[in-house]
């Protein structure tokens, strides 16, 4: 009978600090670390923010005299700025949801119906200012895949006063300033993609929605970088020292740093308000200074541009 172990072997606690130990970690706290790997999170959470250390032997995969408290202010720093981020974002979520809702003028007409046979939407009307030449969805590109999305986020709400109003009462038809309340912050994102050319221009008021021309301009680029930013805190992931698949002018840089030019720049635009990149700069690096206090370590501001990112 053949017992040759195929996976690794789990390790208690203590011999996983040993094994830091072993790896050139100095232990500022041990019974602290203990007890932060018994409470707070893993040792491969703790662990993976390694990368961000400066001078860590990546060739080795060892450290080189970095200490315990330096891994617990990452994550604690990591955590702290994902609470303050997505306050922000959800600022913006909100923000998205009433703009989108009140470029449905009076005399618009843009109903989707909801199809529970085939588990899609279809759109009922499409017009606005009552000028079926002028639509409001570019409904050559309404596919299948988008439509699948509204239906699952709308039906998932069915028992929901409002959403359960239209469909009793309005034959499943339910109008798009009803339905943006209820849909999910990335159904949103890939719905203002099938906004006509009008009315995305009067969603932007002007700017361009495909491309960026300055550092703090709302664009697709940083909308989509919001909501990678809004999945990864979510999802309990680290936003510090993880590459964005989205480059700006061709230059990569971590989600936590586009995610921060993001939400900078989408609140300024949605908010009417030019103080934000500054004021949100300046939370940050509160919260890095609050960190840097409490555990002696030494982070600012650009360590998590773009450095050590994977």
């Amino acid at each position: 009978m053949n017992t040759t172990r195929i996976y690794k072997k789990s390790l208690n606690i203590k011999n996983r600090i040993q094994k830091l130990e072993n790896r050139n970690l100095i232990l500022d706290d041990s019974k602290m670390l203990y007890d932060f790997l018994k409470k707070k999170t893993t040792y491969y959470h703790l662990t993976s923010y390694r990368f961000l250390l400066d001078n860590y032997d990546k060739a080795m995969d060892n450290y080189n005299n970095h200490r315990s408290n330096e891994l617990i202010a990452l994550y604690e720093l990591d955590k702290d700025l994902s609470f303050l981020f997505f306050k922000e974002i959800r600022t913006i979520e909100q923000s998205l949801r009433a703009h989108i809702a009140n470029l449905c003028h009076e005399n618009d007409g843009v109903t989707f119906k909801l199809d529970e046979t085939n588990k899609t939407v279809t759109l009922e009307e499409n017009y606005c200012k009552n000028d079926n030449r002028i639509k409001f969805i570019a409904d050559t590109n309404f596919n299948k895949n988008i439509s699948k999305q509204l239906f699952d986020d709308i039906y998932k709400m069915k028992e929901d006063p409002a959403i359960k109003h239209h469909l009793n009462d309005y034959q499943k038809i339910i109008p798009l300033w009803v339905i943006i309340n209820y849909v999910s912050f990335g159904t949103i994102v890939r719905l203002i993609e099938y906004f006509t050319t009008a009315k995305l221009n009067e969603f932007m008021k002007g700017k361009s929605y495909k491309k960026a021309t300055s550092a703090f301009d709302p664009c697709r680029t940083y909308l989509k970088a919001i909501q990678m930013l809004r999945n990864k805190i979510s999802h309990h992931s680290n936003i510090l020292g993880k590459k964005s698949p989205y480059h700006v002018k061709g230059n990569s840089y971590s989600i936590y740093f586009i995610g921060y030019y993001g939400i900078s720049a989408w609140a300024s635009f949605l908010l009417n308000d030019s103080n934000t990149s500054i004021r949100l700069k300046k939370e940050v690096k509160n919260t890095i200074r609050k960190i840097n206090r409490t555990y002696n370590t030494t982070f600012d501001f650009s360590t998590f541009m773009c450095k050590n990112i994977k």
